[in-house]
């Protein structure tokens, strides 16, 4: 076995102070800079240098006694993993197959998409077209000469030719209170994709309480723009019909409206179909010997702008 032997320079020994190679006579430590008695261990090293230990760290000590006393309640419980509902899983993934699904049909979506709204903007157009058509207008230049005995009454509300030649009932024994009323008072109420309306005419000042008169009307559409349309509104029926007749008894003197008609066997008015003006119509029979108001013969209604009335006897 051979032997070497060091000469003074040599690094033969370690730093006590840094653990790195140390000179045999070197007064100085080349790496902490430690004097040789430092070094060597004889002298203690300053605070500033750190002193590197072959042993092992101290662990920290856990207080067991204060571990010990902690209540069970406040400790730290391990969390168990919660369980996924299945419910949310399945929407998940109904989900991105529906997102997949629009992916792959977006253009077709996006055309009915597109229609759906010009079809909804029409819609709302239209019905505002319609709603803003009010028919009072319409409806009280035309209500208007019924009540006030015009006869231009009839023409305006002529819809068929037939009702044209049948004669008008006289107009003065069609006495109304309510006919001579300046304002009117009106309630309407109309569809326009239906093309019906429905207006009430009530007299004011103090005749609220006469029947108003009922009037129903038809629409008569005009295009413009070429895509929505408005409405004129028009007298759905032709005017109100009176199919007259007369008892059998000839000694009966005849009253329309508390007015005299002559008699039953020579009448004012002859039987047969009349056009009438809106308002109430009483007829009513007297005996020519006594006077005796006979009450089985009284008839009473209220004429509106519309409808037959047929008047029935026995005998």
């Amino acid at each position: 076995m051979a032997f070497v032997e060091g000469t003074g320079d040599e690094f033969l020994l370690t730093c006590f102070v840094c653990k790195n190679p140390f000179g045999l006579v070197a007064q100085f430590c080349g790496y902490c800079q430690a004097t040789r008695q430092q070094a060597l261990g004889v002298e203690r090293a300053r605070a500033s240098q750190q002193i590197i230990s072959d042993a092992p760290e101290p662990q920290p000590v856990h207080n067991i006694s204060s571990e010990i006393s902690t209540p069970a309640a406040e400790r730290v419980k391990k969390q168990k993993p919660k369980r996924q509902n299945l419910f949310f899983q399945n929407m998940h993934l109904r989900l991105d197959s529906f997102k997949e699904w629009q992916t792959l049909h977006s253009k077709p979506i996006g055309a009915i998409a597109g229609v759906a709204f010009l079809a909804f903007a029409y819609v709302i157009i239209q019905s505002y077209i319609f709603v803003s058509a009010a028919p009072t207008l319409g409806a009280e230049r035309y209500v208007y000469p019924g009540v006030t005995r015009e006869a231009i009454y009839f023409d305006s509300g002529e819809t068929d030719t037939a009702t044209a030649k049948i004669k008008i009932f006289p107009a003065k024994y069609l006495k109304w209170s309510a006919s001579s009323s300046d304002r009117w008072t009106t309630k309407a109420s109309w569809n326009g994709w239906t093309g019906k309306a429905e207006i009430t005419f009530t007299p004011a000042g103090n005749l609220e309480t006469d029947r108003p008169v009922l009037a129903q009307f038809s629409a008569d559409y005009e295009t413009f723009w070429k895509v929505f349309r408005k409405i004129t509104w028009k007298p759905s029926s032709p005017a109100a019909i009176l199919e007259l007749t007369y008892p059998k008894n000839k000694n009966l003197s005849i009253y329309f409206n508390g007015l005299a008609a002559g008699s039953t066997s020579n009448p004012a008015v002859a039987q047969g179909t009349y056009q009438m003006y809106p308002g109430p119509l009483e007829v009513k029979f007297y005996n020519l010997n006594t006077g005796e108001l006979m009450n089985e013969y009284t008839r009473t209604y209220f004429i509106s702008t519309a409808g037959v009335f047929s008047p029935s006897y026995s005998n």
